[in-house]
């Protein structure tokens, strides 16, 4: 066997398998905006807040606060919100009204929410806003999944404003 023949049949199988494509990574959730049907390896996706609001009905799952880099559970501040608040269900409905029903579970007679989240919605990018007569709810969504997302807002508590987090969960 000739040199080059010997090196041609070494060459060859090289060749082949230097050739082989890397797989293609994308999101692979079919409900966002930037699925990618070819994608074998998972990168992050990204969702359309007004679509994904419209698709579930939300609950609270929790409610956090950052008070001086201590993290605190809003909701345990029992005296200064009731159980009930926390015990409600979101409805976001296609014509941007949006509604709250409260006493699912937590709720004594006559005990109600002190939010009233019912009204208008309507979501620019990654801020959602909430309009019930002159309350009006500023909120910026994060982590958004078709299941749950986390809305940031500023909480007031003695009058001094410490960052919060929503976590709402589909139902």
């Amino acid at each position: 066997m000739n040199l080059n023949k010997f090196i041609w049949l070494l060459a060859f199988p090289i060749a082949f398998t230097s050739c082989e494509e890397d797989p293609i990574a994308g999101c692979m959730d079919e409900l966002a905006l930037n699925y990618n049907a070819d994608a074998v390896e998972a990168l992050d996706c990204t969702f359309d807040a007004s679509t994904v609001l419209q698709d579930s009905n939300w609950s609270m799952e929790s409610v956090t606060g950052d008070f001086a880099g201590n993290e605190i559970d809003l909701l345990l501040l029992t005296l200064l919100i009731p159980v009930c608040t926390h015990d409600n269900l979101f409805i976001f409905h296609s014509d941007n009204s949006v509604s709250m029903e409260d006493n699912l579970i937590l709720c004594e007679d006559g005990e109600e929410s002190v939010l009233d989240l019912s009204g208008t919605w309507t979501v620019d990018g990654s801020v959602l806003t909430i309009e019930n007569g002159s309350e009006v709810y500023v909120l910026t969504i994060a982590n958004l999944t078709p299941s749950s997302m986390d809305l940031l807002f500023t909480y007031s508590f003695d009058g001094v404003g410490i960052p919060a987090t929503i976590v709402l969960v589909a139902n």
